[in-house]
């Protein structure tokens, strides 16, 4: 394995757009003749039928995003094994959609995930990322089109918004424990929250507001969040018949991750609509 290999993290490795992002990078890696050192986290941490071909190296981390212990045992195993103990690029994929089953419990649960799981992942690896001028480290977080803000009313549209300027993650916290707060007593509309049943969408919304808020706090690293589309997944099958094989939801991801993106970052990526194929451009949240 050459010392200049990337070490690139995919957290949700084992199945579905988590999968599909690892392959899709180790085969555009190869292509480049680029190698990588990727480690294809999940809970199972069992290993994938990849195509990795003689270059690259993977591994296969058990991690629990919502469990500090494991996201800070993996931040400690790379800070020993990777080379000078950095991380180039970190894709989190994790997730869950419980809102067939909603209740404040399901509630609770997305938002431990989605949410505070994503965030403590980046927090953990930030440390851990190349401060290099020159090329630098990612941190790529899964959105959706779910996101957007047009269900909410003008006030909290307007604090979500303010991400970009001096909305803190204290801050955020609050709003979070405010939309929990209202789903015992089915008040989340008169809340401003928007209809019920929409934990995933609401968690989505936090994910877009924090990696605003990280890529303000950290111009040294570009930090970008993206809707993959509408993907054939357990999760977008949840909804109907989705357009996108697996693979097409892995374009945005890797090219957030490999692309120069002109060293745009704060923003949050997709294409015009879910059934687009396309590699994704910025738009508006």
């Amino acid at each position: 394995m050459s010392p200049n290999a990337k070490t690139i993290i995919v957290t949700g490795a084992n199945r579905g757009i988590g999968k599909a992002v690892c392959q899709l990078l180790l085969s555009k890696s190869t292509q480049r003749n680029e190698p990588i050192r990727l480690l294809a986290a999940s809970r199972s941490g069992k290993p994938l039928d990849l195509d990795a071909g003689s270059q690259h190296e993977i591994q296969y981390p058990q991690l629990d995003i919502t469990d500090s212990a494991s996201i800070n045992a993996l931040a400690d195993s790379v800070r020993s094994n990777a080379p000078n103990g950095k991380v180039d690029v970190l894709i989190n994929n994790a997730g869950v959609n419980l809102d067939n089953e909603y209740g404040p419990e399901n509630a609770k649960r997305t938002l431990e995930v989605n949410y505070k799981g994503t965030l403590e992942m980046c927090q953990a690896f930030l440390p851990l990322l190349r401060q290099n001028p020159s090329a630098p480290s990612r941190i790529v977080n899964l959105s959706s089109i779910a996101s957007s803000l047009n269900a909410y009313s003008e006030h909290l549209q307007s604090r979500f918004r303010s991400a970009n300027k001096d909305l803190s993650l204290p801050e955020l916290s609050e709003i979070a424990d405010s939309y929990l707060a209202t789903i015992p007593s089915k008040t989340e509309s008169e809340n401003g929250f928007g209809p019920p049943r929409r934990s995933y969408s609401f968690s989505k919304a936090l994910v877009n507001a924090f990696t605003f808020i990280l890529a303000r706090e950290n111009p040294d690293v570009l930090i970008n969040c993206c809707c993959p589309g509408w993907v054939a997944t357990d999760m977008g099958r949840l909804i109907g018949k989705p357009p996108k094989k697996e693979e097409d939801g892995a374009k945005i991801p890797v090219r957030l991750a490999l692309e120069d993106l002109g060293g745009v970052t704060g923003r949050y990526w997709a294409n015009g609509g879910v059934r687009s194929k396309e590699e994704g451009s910025v738009q508006e949240w």
